[in-house]
């Protein structure tokens, strides 16, 4: 009896498939967000335009965790999100020089030092994400815009040229690296204020290979930046930190969402004395991307060695701006600059710094004398005198007052008509005057008419009696014919009542 022949070749045939089903993951990606600039004054992620010293160098480790950088959430949803990188702590070794004060180049060894994350068979490969592995080495330069290089210790505009070039030897399945080569050109544009406040902005192009990862396709990206850095305590060299950056998706497939990587990260430094720049921070990544962590922290110790130009310039920095000159003030009056209409005379304040006048002598100062001219005397008031000449009349500062509806003098009134005879006995080619009767609208017109006349006739009786010769007044009356106010209102009618005094052509 021959032995039964087992069908080896559907067998074969099925365990080659599943083979070739396990040997084809999906391509891995550098999901490393976080790239920082080594120079001790740039923003972390956010680069400045001041390139380093001429022949300064700084060097140092940039530390940083981030917690869950690369996600994948199942099209069902029924079993929530999937952690291929659940967390990363990454150290970036880097070192940077200035050339000329005009450039610096600068070179970064990231190495991931530990990470984890689930089991990654849903992209093909049995077991978590490996926990150890080397990144792609990254050169850096950065050229200063002729016309906008800001000095160490200048403020104003400033901006640059920067260059990132990745070489591919990081772990590409470790996702740490690309797996060929990557550059970025890019352009900082940032103005420094007098008060040591920085703000800054970043953007660029970035060539990556392109990957379908997951159903999703990802390749070239346009990084951007804004940072900002403002003195804490300048003297102690003490700045908070503040910054958003990213890149934008530049490639996307049909119906796909659009990858936007970005963070939003805030920090404090320190710039010790022994030329060692301590920055820690720490922020949240916006969940626009499979590679934005959910959260992330840095730290950095970047050294300058002492008594070099970069060391100086931060010094400089830490110092706090000096305070303005004193306002020139030759006088001494308090009035500063343009609004001293007299720089060389003292002068109060209310008259623009220069020396109060006092044209007519009366003690009021000219800038509050109504009358400038004409000399108040005892009995004026904002100087001016009770009755002076203006024109053809003898203006009176006070009305003259009666009693109601009689042509009675009030005593009030004396010092005004003591002061009209004054101006008269002072001016003799006065030859004559004539007083003038005036009422409000009350009454009828023959009312106010007698009414006017025997006023003016009281008047003209008290200058005589003053002293005034009786052949140079005479008097008349004018009812409520010559208003000078609307009679409507109690205002009105009270200047419409009146004693006038002209002077008479000879």
């Amino acid at each position: 009896m021959k032995p039964s022949r087992t069908p080896l070749l559907p067998l074969l045939l099925a365990l080659a498939l599943s083979t070739a089903a396990h040997a084809a993951p999906d391509p891995r990606f550098n999901i490393q967000v976080f790239r920082p600039s080594g120079a001790p004054q740039d923003l972390v992620m956010v680069t400045q335009s001041r390139p380093l010293s001429h022949l300064s160098v700084s060097a140092g480790p940039y530390f940083s965790y981030s917690i869950n950088p690369l996600s994948l959430v199942p099209k069902d949803g029924d079993l929530g999100s999937i952690s291929l990188v659940g967390n990363r702590l990454q150290l970036d070794v880097m070192a940077t020089v200035g050339l000329f004060d005009w450039a610096e180049v600068g070179v970064d060894m990231p190495l991931v030092l530990l990470q984890g994350g689930q089991n990654l068979e849903v992209i093909g490969t049995e077991g978590p994400v490996e926990s150890f592995a080397l990144g792609d080495l990254r050169l850096v330069g950065k050229v200063a815009i002729p016309g906008l290089r800001r000095p160490a210790e200048g403020h104003g505009w400033g901006a640059a040229l920067t260059l990132n070039v990745s070489f591919p030897t990081g772990v590409q399945e470790a996702f740490a690296g690309d797996g060929e080569l990557t550059w970025a050109p890019g352009l900082v544009l940032d103005y420094r204020f007098e008060s040591g406040i920085l703000l800054a902005f970043n953007g660029g192009f970035w060539k990556r290979p392109d990957v379908i990862f997951s159903g999703t396709q990802l390749g070239d990206m346009a990084p951007f930046g804004l940072g900002t850095e403002v003195p804490l305590l300048r003297g102690s060299g003490i700045t908070a930190l503040g910054m958003v950056n990213g890149a934008f998706g530049l490639k996307k497939a049909p119906g796909q969402e659009r990858q936007i990587p970005a963070e939003l990260l805030i920090g404090l430094r320190w710039y010790s004395s022994l030329g060692v720049t301590f920055t820690f921070g720490g922020g949240l990544g916006c969940g626009c991307s499979l590679a934005s962590p959910n959260l992330s922290f840095f730290t950095s110790i970047i050294w300058v060695p002492a008594k070099t130009r970069e060391w100086e310039a931060i010094e400089r920095f830490k110092e706090p701006p000096p305070p303005p000159p004193p306002p020139v003030d030759p006088d001494n009056d308090g009035v500063i600059g343009e609004r001293d209409r007299c720089p060389n005379l003292e002068g109060p304040v209310e008259n623009s710094g220069c020396p109060d006048t006092d044209a007519d002598s009366d003690g009021v100062v000219d800038r509050i004398d109504k009358c400038p001219d004409v000399p108040q005397g005892k009995r004026g008031r904002d100087g001016c005198p009770l009755a002076r000449t203006s024109g053809n009349k003898i203006v009176i500062l006070e009305q003259v007052n009666f009693a109601t509806d009689q042509d009675v003098i009030l005593s009030e009134s004396y010092p005004v008509l003591e002061e009209v005879a004054r101006v008269m006995e002072e001016n003799p080619k006065m030859d004559r005057i004539l007083i003038e009767g005036h009422t409000d609208s009350r009454a009828s017109d023959q009312y106010n008419l007698e009414l006017s006349k025997r006023r003016a006739a009281s008047v003209k009786r008290f200058l005589i009696e003053t002293g005034v010769a009786a052949e140079r007044v005479c008097s008349q009356g004018f009812g409520r014919s010559m208003p000078v106010a609307d009679n409507a209102t109690e205002e009105g009618m009270a200047l419409n009542r009146r004693v006038e005094f002209t002077i008479q052509p000879p």
